[in-house]
């Protein structure tokens, strides 16, 4: 296969082989390690459905450093054939914008994409592990909320757009991930339920019905407070936004 010049960093590091059966560094370009360990999840001062704060075992995994860009989907599209998101122009992405989150796509749409990578989608403990780190901060970069470090809706900003990935270096987590809290919100490979000892009101949000899968991280349509990493949002797995893309991982 080959790139065309304007493809950027970000496309080749989806074309990565990933036949590598361990956890190799030199298999895992574009990804950073999340050592496995006790995680603290959840939030005993959140929503209901956030609570309480508990602790899961989470095996060692690799995460993609970077959400995926829309030059890296358009690979995918190309190598499969899968419809490009509605936003896009006769299969292509607006000019300049190859290192930008892919937005617009559905759960489908994201483990798709996952699969022909040879990743997969991170559980939402998984995720959360990345996000909180060792010492279970409530942002990325810790547990005070400093301006410079996510792109998110602010009073003053309404709605200034999706950035570049990594476009808020100094929000990156403990482990090297960016763009944990805002910009775009990402798909997990979860359905809601809730929490052990947890609640919902909401009697379609349980196991049983499975209508919802966990979506995490907030984004530049919301606020600091939703862009928490304990923070659980859920979309239906067909419905899309323009602030939702996703990243993808490999585990043990």
């Amino acid at each position: 296969m080959k790139i065309k010049p304007a493809g950027c960093l970000f496309c080749v590091l989806s074309l990565v082989a990933f036949s590598g059966a361990s956890l190799d560094p030199e298999n895992y370009i574009g990804m950073v390690y999340i050592p496995g360990s006790l995680a603290v999840i959840g939030t005993d001062d959140g929503f209901a459905h956030e609570k309480p704060r508990h602790t899961v075992k989470i095996r060692g995994f690799y995460m993609d450093k970077y959400e995926v860009t829309n030059a890296q989907y358009k690979i995918f599209l190309d190598a499969t054939g899968h419809t490009a998101p509605f936003d896009w122009t006769a299969g292509k992405f607006q000019k300049n914008m190859g290192n930008y989150p892919v937005t617009n796509v559905s759960y489908y749409d994201a483990a798709a994409y996952a699969k022909w990578a040879g990743k997969r989608l991170p559980a939402e403990e998984e995720w959360e592990k990345a996000a909180r780190g060792n010492k279970a901060f409530i942002y990325p970069w810790g547990n005070e909320w400093e301006d410079n470090r996510a792109n998110v809706k602010s009073f003053l900003q309404l709605f200034d757009g999706l950035k570049a990935v990594g476009g808020c270096a100094a929000g990156k987590s403990e482990y090297g991930v960016f763009d944990l809290s805002g910009n775009a919100k990402e798909w997990t490979d979860s359905w809601f339920t809730p929490y052990p000892g947890g609640s919902t009101q909401d009697k379609e949000k349980t196991e049983q019905h499975r209508r919802y899968k966990v979506v995490r991280g907030g984004s530049y349509m919301t606020t600091k407070g939703m862009s928490q990493a304990f923070r659980r949002d859920v979309m239906e797995p067909a419905d899309f936004s323009y602030d939702l893309g996703f990243r993808c991982i490999k585990g043990e």
